[in-house]
């Protein structure tokens, strides 16, 4: 059996330049990037270039007199599984076959190409599709299931609200005049009618958050307002227990919150309920305000954006550290169990926190056992309100009877300037999206771009950049205050970014890749504007690029939330 590469020995006695050529072809075959085999009929490979030895993992030599363990069919082009020696490495090649002649034997000449980059991709894209499939099944079903308690949510109101009005009918003696025992039964019904109407209502409202259609309002609202509306609501059940409710001073210096004014309300309402059934007569609760900057990282927030946050504290027994975690989950209440002293679906935190999220805020809680419980609610704070600095959780976190503002650029000193950065974030606008879009198809978090046009991926991307230039000008113009170009610059940004969210939704963008996106965006954005910008000029680099930021966080926020809901439907 030949084990090297050679030419017949008649060729070297017949011919003394036919060596050479021989010698130059063997130099070709051993070059190419494709592994080249000859197998004989047997089976067996007699000849094996570098290439090939590298895709089986073995040398040339021991390649040779191996069986390559696969049929062969000269003409056709098939595909092989190699499992590589030593570490049993997976890869595979494509064949390509075609039969001749080698040292008097008729053999088969195969080219083996390493395909297992393009299999793992197609592969890949196998499991993005069997995931979405699997992803689209199991919102669907959660939306049918979202739907149906809606329905039976609505069925079930109207009977109820029959009773309850009957009762109070009843109650009153229109149908006349009924006995002590028989008013003490039927306050009795009344009773568990509310109740059980209160259960369908907060059922109702968490299938309508879970299938998105729960509409929420975003205008600046008082914080005092909410607060003095939800604490006359609660005012009697405290009395009835003998707790004192407390609201500090903080509450009337904070700025207005941007957000749903019912919702808050309802969220600041589920709160003061439920401070007040878990805390013993004769205590105390509390309700606190503070604007921060810079929101603590456990928090679901968008950290550069000032929030208020309102904390609900009380003197209660507390919650345990294990179940923490799950009290925002529904139908899980920290006091469960057969010795459960309060009433309940456990669906009220879990809609609070939702409904919180839905505004672009959060809920929070800490607690200790014995000493009681603070649940924080954070809403965005309306920046065009704030006039001085925020405390963060390093400094000072709850404002002293003055109003603190963000350090924004608000000041002649600071805008002056973006109006030059304006003018070349459009000069560069071109360059600016080409590099975006190159770093998004390369990024390895977001492989769902490596096969889309380039107009596919840069979307309304132009569109976005060319307004938020628009709108740095603005900002300078107008000293950084409220204005009615600003709001149409952020109208038109909120219109852009839903459209790209939607557009996001149906190529299968998850929200990592989308939050993914926009950092890069930040960060390309970032370096045109500190390109620009002179060490030496009045406008410093960061206010520059943290102006720019102020605009693409929304946008990013917006577009995620529009993300969110086209992946449901």
């Amino acid at each position: 059996m030949t084990d090297t590469f050679t030419q017949p020995t008649n060729a070297r006695s017949a011919d003394p330049g036919k060596g050479d050529s021989w010698n130059h072809l063997r130099a070709i075959i051993d070059g190419l990037a494709d592994g080249i085999v000859i197998v004989d009929p047997r089976g067996s490979i007699r000849f094996a270039n570098p290439a090939a030895a590298r895709l089986f993992n073995r040398t040339t030599e021991g390649l040779i007199g191996t069986d390559l363990g696969t049929p062969l069919v000269a003409g056709e082009t098939t595909e092989m599984e190699i499992v590589r020696r030593g570490g049993g490495e997976v890869v595979y090649a494509e064949l390509r076959v075609v039969s001749t002649e080698w040292e008097g034997e008729q053999v088969e000449l195969v080219s083996l190409r390493d395909i297992t980059d393009r299999k793992l991709g197609e592969e890949r894209t196998r499991q993005l599709a069997h995931e979405r499939e699997a992803r689209l099944q199991a919102e669907a079903a959660s939306r049918t299931k979202s739907d149906f308690l809606a329905i039976m949510s609505h069925e079930l109101r109207t009977p109820l609200n029959a009773i309850l009005g009957y009762s109070e009918l009843i109650e009153l003696g229109i149908s006349g005049e009924i006995s002590d025992t028989m008013r003490d039964q039927v306050g009795r019904i009344r009773m568990s009618a509310k109740h059980l109407l209160s259960l369908v209502n907060d059922i109702l409202d968490l299938a309508k958050v879970e299938a998105g259609r729960l509409r929420i309002a975003s205008a600046p609202a008082k914080v005092l307002e909410a607060v003095t509306s939800a604490i006359t609501l609660i005012h009697p059940q405290a009395s009835a227990r003998n707790l004192a409710l407390v609201v500090t001073p903080e509450i009337e210096g904070l700025p207005p919150f941007m957000g749903d004014a019912e919702r808050v309300r309802q969220i600041l309402v589920n709160l003061l309920s439920n401070a007040v059934k878990c805390t013993e007569p004769g205590g105390t609760i509390t309700v606190d305000g503070a604007v921060l900057a810079a929101p603590d990282s456990a928090v679901q927030l968008q950290t550069r954006k000032p929030h208020v946050r309102i904390t609900v504290k009380d003197t209660g027994s507390g919650i345990p550290p294990e179940k923490l975690s799950a009290i925002f989950e529904p139908f899980v209440q920290a006091d469960s169990g057969k010795r459960r002293a309060r009433e309940g679906s456990g669906l009220g935190l879990t809609i609070a926190q939702r409904l919180a999220r839905a505004m672009g805020g959060d809920l929070t809680v800490e607690s200790m056992v014995g000493e009681g419980s603070s649940f924080h609610l954070w809403l965005l704070a309306d920046v065009s309100a704030i006039d001085g600095e925020v405390a963060s959780p390093t400094t000072t976190e709850t404002i002293s009877g003055s109003r603190r503002k963000l350090q924004r650029p608000g000041t002649l000193g600071v805008l002056h300037g973006l109006g030059k950065v304006a003018k070349v974030l459009l000069v560069e606008l071109e360059p600016l999206v080409d590099s975006v879009v190159e770093r998004i198809r390369c990024d390895s978090a977001m492989r769902m771009a490596a096969g889309l046009r380039t107009s596919q991926v840069a979307d309304h991307l132009s569109t976005l950049l060319a307004d938020v230039a628009s709108a740095l000008v603005i900002l300078e113009e107008v000293d950084g205050d409220a204005s009615p170009l600003l709001a149409d610059a952020m109208e038109i940004q909120r219109l852009v970014s839903e459209r790209h969210g939607a557009q996001r939704a149906r190529l299968g963008w998850t929200e990592a890749a989308m939050r993914r996106e926009f950092m890069i965006i930040r960060e390309e954005v970032g370096l045109v504007i500190r390109r620009v910008v002179s060490s030496a000029g009045p406008l410093r680099a960061d206010d520059a690029v943290a102006a720019a930021n102020r605009f693409l966080d929304q946008a990013e926020y917006i577009g995620v939330r529009t993300l969110e809901k086209g992946s449901d439907g």
